[in-house]
């Protein structure tokens, strides 16, 4: 079975990448009459040749490829779009190189961080097995070397960040502020979870009826409930709410007591046997929240000041990268030609669908 692959970015690359990808989307000069022969792009003092572009479009078509995917026709504007990708993120390689030199010691990267890196991508993914990570790379259409830059970029990109961003705090202080401006976010309304037993028969129903208890109720709607996606979760339908079940279910549904169990309720469905667990309302106290808090709000306030800093890159490096080809430069908006596979996997168990109220 074919890997997807696995040198992956992390949160602070994302960050990075992504950012400057998009927002150099609209940088760029035209004039491409200095341009030597195979060079489709000038990054201030630095050259992409073809040979680059061409390596980075056939990875896109290995990835596509080892995820039952297929790129579209080479005669097609959506391939063109493909190579628009595939040379933004060349460019963008190139722009953090240059801003990472500029930043000096905190953002080398040493060929040992590399290497460490490289072997724990084989450890997490390989095994750790030599043989494995060699057929990956070959079915990524990856070298070794490539590899090593794509983890040196990576390792650097992520200490560009950091570097950019290493005077953000966000204090207990701050997080007290804002938990008292946002008060409604850490408070959480009362609930009621309903469970059911399906059968498709009243005698079913008030034989299950007559021997189930609170204890025995989940295991039994595992053993003896038709509905297979509830079934599997203890007959659990999750927290409900009125207008989403059907009126006879939800009637006797909202009118139980924590814990109780109901009389069959005929529906459309069939026969149910219904239970609900009341969840009070509760507040989230500061404490419980605190340091959550602090750590969603930094990664926001370091985000904005790598925004702000990234605009300022924008602004230096406009007019200093020409493309040879202008079909070849990045859309105003860039998007993606390559759809990403919906997630695989079995669905959240539903309850029976709705009927329209009268």
């Amino acid at each position: 079975m074919r890997r997807r692959r696995k040198i992956v970015r992390s949160a602070a690359l994302v960050a990075v990448g992504a950012g400057l990808s998009v927002a150099l989307a609209a940088c760029g000069g035209s004039d491409s009459s200095n341009l030597p022969d195979g060079v489709v792009a000038q990054v201030g003092p630095a050259q992409i040749t073809q040979d680059q572009l061409d390596s980075a479009v056939e990875q896109q078509v290995a990835q596509a490829q080892a995820q039952g995917q297929s790129l579209p026709a080479e005669d097609s504007d959506e391939f063109v779009a493909v190579q628009q990708l595939a040379l933004q993120d060349l460019v963008t390689q190139d722009v953090v190189a240059f801003e990472a030199r500029k930043c000096g010691p905190p953002c080398k990267v040493t060929d040992a961080e590399v290497a460490e890196e490289l072997d724990e991508i084989k450890q997490a993914n390989f095994n750790g097995s030599d043989e494995e990570f060699n057929e990956f790379l070959e079915e990524s259409n990856l070298t070794l070397a490539e590899a090593r830059d794509l983890v040196r970029g990576t390792q650097q990109q992520e200490k560009l960040f950091n570097f950019i961003t290493r005077g953000v705090r966000f204090t207990d202080a701050d997080a007290r502020t804002f938990y008292d401006e946002n008060e409604a976010q850490f408070q959480t309304p009362a609930g009621r979870v309903a469970s059911h037993i399906l059968v498709e028969t009243e005698e079913e129903a008030n034989e299950i009826r007559g021997e189930v208890t609170t204890e025995s109720f989940a295991e039994i709607a595992r053993e003896e409930s038709t509905d297979e996606g509830s079934a599997q979760q203890g007959g659990s339908l999750g927290a409900i709410q009125r207008g989403q079940l059907v009126p006879e279910f939800e009637e006797v549904a909202f009118e139980l007591e924590d814990g109780e169990i109901s009389d069959p309720v005929e529906t459309q469905f069939g026969w149910h046997i219904i239970t609900v667990e009341l969840t009070p309302a509760s507040t989230t106290s500061f404490a419980e929240a605190r340091d959550g808090i602090v750590q969603q709000q930094l990664q926001v306030e370091r985000q904005a000041t790598w925004t702000e800093w990234r605009d300022g890159v924008i602004e230096e490096w406009e007019g200093r990268t020409v493309y040879a080809d202008s079909d070849l430069a990045p859309p105003e908006e860039p998007e993606v030609p390559v759809g990403v596979p919906p997630a695989g996997g079995a669905g959240t168990p539903q309850a029976p669908p709705p009927t329209p109220a009268p």
